[in-house]
């Protein structure tokens, strides 16, 4: 077995030492600690501790998931026996946060390795998309730390960090549906509220794409990570509780905030709105919790995991977060019950954009198209319904 000692690293803040299993891809020790407020939440106990437990479930969770489409081909490709390898080559740094680690016996500087200012190759970028790489197989980019089951990929476009998702299956619905959501949310919400997605072809292949919703002072901090930091009150429910987290951290009104991403979630009939893919955003230098993310990830909806409308059960999902597997997608959006922001008017003419959209795509059928703009029309009228007898 080979081990090394990295130091964990916020920038250019040393948060631990942990002694490294390279074979196991693992720590084994947290050796000492130097300023844990500089590190991340969900590497962290309950008590803001860190554990050899906490640690590697943090670290674990950087790595490209098992479940990534044609990962099996890239792994054979690359002749790695873990994504983690991928991780550990570009010490672990990301474009989601400037967490990343440093070996004191070959120590490196954040501002000559970082992400948001340095280049990075694109050879990565391309396996995991399943593209042919042109040039040879420097991995050194952010895409080893990229999380998420659709294929995707960082590139960089004019200077600007671009992210690149692929769909699934033969029609690709999730690329379409994020420039649907993305028309909602223009239509019902501001600007910071949510990322716009637009369409890029590569490679003779369309994808949805946005620009990094962070500066190079800042970090995503999932909403798995909020609740999973402070105990939650006896009796109190998931919403409930995340709403506490959340004002604790200074965050104002975060319950109108999350009602508009819970809203278009209603809307779009997004059935994957875990707590992986909602946050909020942290200044890695002062630590002040400055807003709520905006909304992005809104490729799992319209009903695409359907093969089928054709019965009004096939509409029928079961909604999340909260109380997962228990809450209906209206039983869901009664927990929010001030909708004093939302003008319903704005909603007028937004079945047509989705039936637009998706005929532009080429691919999908008309009675498929006709189906999903069906049950669009009837999550509206029944939001309609909702927000009308909240202001009687």
């Amino acid at each position: 077995m080979a081990f090394t000692n990295y130091i964990l690293m916020n920038k250019n803040h040393p948060v631990a030492e942990v002694r490294y299993d390279l074979d196991g891809h693992q720590a084994v020790a947290v050796k000492e600690s130097f300023d844990l407020a500089y590190a991340p939440p969900g590497a962290l106990t309950v008590d803001k501790k860190m554990t050899i437990y906490s640690f590697n479930s943090w670290w674990s969770g950087r790595a490209i998931p098992a479940s990534r489409n044609q990962l099996r081909s890239l792994m054979e490709r690359l002749r790695l026996g873990s994504t983690m390898e991928l991780a550990e080559r570009c010490f672990g740094l990301s474009l989601s946060d400037c967490y990343w680690l440093n070996n004191p016996a070959e120590p490196q500087e954040w501002k000559n390795i970082n992400f948001f200012e340095n280049d990075f190759s694109n050879d990565l970028g391309f396996l995991t998309m399943g593209q042919h790489s042109p040039g040879g197989l420097d991995l050194f980019s952010p895409n080893g730390t990229l999380n998420g089951n659709l294929q995707k990929k960082w590139k960089i476009v004019n200077g600007q960090r671009i992210l690149l998702k692929a769909g699934s299956g033969r029609t690709s619905d999730e690329v379409w549906n994020e420039l649907i959501a993305s028309k909602l949310h223009e239509r019902i919400l501001e600007q910071q509220d949510y990322m716009p997605y637009f369409l890029v072809k590569e490679d003779r292949k369309t994808y949805c794409a946005c620009p990094n919703m962070l500066g190079k002072d800042e970090e995503l901090v999932p909403a798995y990570d909020i609740i999973r930091s402070r105990r939650q009150k006896q009796g109190v429910d998931d919403y409930h509780h995340l709403l506490d987290c959340y004002r604790e951290l200074g965050l104002l009104h975060p319950e109108i905030s999350l009602s508009k991403m819970f809203v278009s979630d209603f809307i779009m009939a997004n059935c994957d709105r875990h707590w992986q893919n909602f946050g909020v955003i942290r200044n890695v230098e002062t630590l002040n919790y400055t807003r709520i993310a905006p909304i992005f990830d809104c490729g799992n909806s319209l009903w695409c995991w359907e093969t089928s409308l054709d019965s009004p059960e096939s509409y029928d999902y079961y909604a999340r977060p909260f109380d997962l597997d228990s809450l209906t997608p209206m039983e869901q959006l009664r927990l929010f019950t001030d909708l004093s922001w939302l003008d319903t008017d704005r909603l007028s003419g937004f079945p047509e954009d989705v039936q637009s959209i998706l005929r532009s795509s080429g691919i999908m059928t008309e009675l498929r198209i006709q189906q999903i703009v069906d049950g669009v029309e009837r999550n509206i009228e029944a939001l309609c319904n909702y927000a009308a007898r909240l202001h009687q």
